[in-house]
């Protein structure tokens, strides 16, 4: 019975529409408790990109403050929870490895064009796009618009590419010796994962009791939705650069038929939510201009050459 609800639930692939269903209720849940739906990671990481640099450059008030990290809010305990979930679902799911596939030119480039694109759209495609469309934001739809540009060429960019290389993608040896040499070695690793899987839920567990301790409430509840919104993420492989890459490349749409589920079942219970006054008609809206389409654009063809 175990090993059959373990293989259902970690192993087997959920369906994409589901996993919109769950994330627009999480997401809808989310503006219940903190007032504000997921988004923040672009903030997240220019705040530890600030300190970082801080370091690097000895722009530094004391010796001291290098071993203090940046000071946490909710959206970043949220982030490192989403983090944490996605390894511990993939841990446990057998998935998670570390590949060596090369193309770390396109990958530095594409996460560049990410950053800098995210900086001027205002978020990524969790808070700029995703939960400012669920919120009716003027800029989300922009954002929505620019991601589509981006991936169009970006896709593009990819087939020329898969054009060029078509005999060392497509070559049969090579792939059967990639997948004889996973299968020998996936078993070894398979028990490690495992156990590495255990320790990461003891941590979770252990950092929510610890947070809920020191009277940190409100945080240990971020770093469970966190987690929550991550396994969701992982088992449903729900993803918004497959939805909008997808289109041009495969020509598939079921990945945008969930993303589009996901969007109507948000817009509909952030708008009864807005509407019963919990919160402001004006939450999470934000200022509109060219820079949410540049942005865009340029995080749209940097996470498709990127793969993610």
């Amino acid at each position: 019975m175990l090993p059959k609800f373990h293989t259902r639930i970690f192993e087997n692939k959920w369906p994409s529409e589901l996993g919109g269903v769950l994330l627009a209720f999480l997401n809808i849940l989310l503006l219940l408790y903190a007032t504000r739906p997921i988004g923040g990671v672009i903030a997240t990481l220019s705040t530890w990109g600030k300190w970082m640099q801080e370091i690097v450059l000895l722009n530094i008030q004391t010796p001291g403050s290098i071993l203090r990290p940046p000071s946490a809010e909710g959206r970043d305990i949220l982030t490192y929870g989403f983090v944490f979930g996605v390894f511990f679902t993939a841990l446990l799911a057998n998935q998670f490895r570390l590949r060596r596939e090369g193309g770390y030119i396109q990958g530095l480039t594409g996460g560049l064009l990410m950053g800098i694109g995210g900086s001027l759209a205002g978020g990524c495609t969790l808070g700029a796009f995703y939960s400012s469309v669920m919120s009716l934001s003027l800029s989300g739809f922009i954002v929505m618009a620019g991601l589509m540009i981006g991936s169009y060429i970006g896709g593009r960019f990819m087939m020329w590419q898969i054009d060029r290389q078509a005999e060392k993608l497509f070559n049969q040896d090579a792939c059967h010796m990639k997948k004889q040499t996973a299968e020998n070695s996936g078993k070894d690793a398979g028990k490690s994962r495992k156990k590495a899987a255990v320790i990461t839920a003891l941590f979770i567990i252990a950092a929510t009791a610890l947070l809920f301790l020191i009277g940190r409430r409100s945080f240990a509840i971020m770093l469970l939705f966190g987690v929550s919104f991550g396994v969701v993420f992982q088992r449903s492989a729900f993803c918004i650069t497959a939805a909008f890459r997808e289109m041009f490349m495969t020509r598939s749409t079921r990945m945008m038929q969930s993303l589009l589920i996901s969007l109507a079942i948000g817009i509909v219970g952030f708008t009864i939510i807005k509407a019963s006054g919990t919160i402001p008609a004006d939450m999470y809206v934000f200022q509109s201009g060219w820079y949410n389409l540049a942005g865009s654009i340029m995080f749209g063809f940097g996470m498709t050459i990127t793969g993610g």
